[in-house]
C-alpha cells in the first residue's frame, strides 16, 4: 500500500539560513521558494523536502505516496484503517490523514490526476485553512455554522470556554454523524470561516481581559512562548489547559478559562 516517502515537512526557525544550509550544504535542488516555504527534491529527483517557517503547517510531517487515496477510503473497513474524513483534492491527486489499528498517524497521497497538474508541488497545507496538519473527523458545515453562529450573537473571541459555545457547539454537532466533531474542530471550523469573511458582523467583544498586573502579564506572555503568534490554535487543546494551571498557579483567586483566553488574545495582538 505504502509505494515510498513522498514529501517530508520540516519547520525551521529561519527561512533564509535553512535553505542556505540545504542547498549550499547538503546540495539538495531547491525547486520553488516563497515567503515562508522552500521546496527541495532530494538526489532521487522524486522525494521532496519541504522547509517552513508557517505556523499553520506542522512542525514535522511526513507523506506517503500511495496508488489510490479514493480506493483506499473505500476500502477503509477491510484495511482497518480509520480515516480523519473523506480525501482531499490537492494539485496532483487526492490526500487524507488515517489511523492505523495501533492509533499511529498516516499522511497518504497519490498521483490520480498528475496529468491536470504536472510540475506543481504541493506543501501539505489544505487551502485557505488556518490549521493545517491537524486531525479533522468532520468537514466543515459552514451554512449551518454561520447561522447558529448569528443565533448566538457573540463574536467569536468572546466564546471560548462560556455557555454561549456550548450552547452552539452541541447544536451545530446535531448535524453530523458519528463520529460527532470535537470542540477544538468546531473552533477551527468558526475561525477558518472568518477568515474567509463567512461570518457575520456581530461588533466588538462582550468580555473584557481581566484587570491584572504587568508582572502577571509578563508571566503568561512568558507561559505563552513561541504559541503567541498563534493564539487562534490554543483554545480547548491540552496545551491551552497546561497553560490556564500554570498560570492560576501565580494568582491568589483562580480566573476562568475564558478569561485567560481573552488575556492571551489580547497579549498576542
Amino acid at each position: 500500500m505504502l509505494r515510498k516517502i513522498d514529501r517530508v515537512i520540516l519547520r525551521v526557525p529561519g527561512l533564509a539560513s535553512a535553505v542556505s544550509y540545504y542547498r549550499e550544504v547538503l546540495g539538495l535542488k531547491l525547486v520553488r521558494q516563497d515567503g515562508r516555504v522552500a521546496n527541495f527534491r532530494l538526489a532521487d529527483d522524486l522525494t521532496e523536502l519541504v522547509l517552513h517557517v508557517d505556523p499553520d503547517l506542522p512542525a514535522e510531517a511526513v507523506y506517503y505516496l500511495v496508488d489510490d487515496v479514493r480506493d483506499l477510503y473505500r476500502r477503509r473497513e477491510e484495511l482497518k484503517l480509520n480515516f480523519s474524513g473523506p480525501p482531499t483534492q490537492v494539485s496532483r491527486g487526492y490526500r487524507a490523514t488515517v489511523k492505523d489499528p495501533f492509533g499511529t498517524v498516516l499522511l497518504l497521497l497519490d498521483r490520480t490526476t498528475e496529468h491536470s497538474g504536472k510540475g506543481q508541488i504541493e506543501d501539505g497545507k489544505a487551502p485557505e485553512a488556518l490549521f493545517a496538519g491537524l486531525e479533522s473527523r468532520a468537514p466543515a458545515k459552514r451554512e449551518e455554522l454561520s447561522n447558529i453562529y448569528q443565533q448566538i450573537g457573540r463574536t467569536a473571541d468572546d466564546l471560548p470556554y462560556t455557555p454561549h459555545f456550548e450552547k452552539l457547539y452541541l447544536t451545530y454537532c446535531g448535524a453530523y454523524p458519528e463520529p460527532k466533531p470535537s470542540r477544538a474542530e468546531v473552533w477551527r471550523h468558526l475561525l477558518n470561516l472568518r477568515k474567509g469573511g463567512k461570518l457575520p458582523k456581530l461588533g466588538e467583544a462582550r468580555s473584557t481581559p481581566p484587570p491584572v498586573s504587568d508582572e502577571d502579564r509578563t508571566k503568561l506572555r512568558q507561559m505563552l512562548g513561541a504559541d503567541i503568534g498563534k493564539r487562534d490554535r490554543l483554545p480547548y487543546t491540552k496545551r491551552f489547559d497546561e497553560i490556564v494551571d500554570a498560570f492560576n498557579r501565580t494568582q491568589q483567586r483562580p480566573i476562568s478559562p475564558h478569561l485567560v483566553w481573552r488575556l492571551a488574545a489580547t497579549l498576542a495582538k
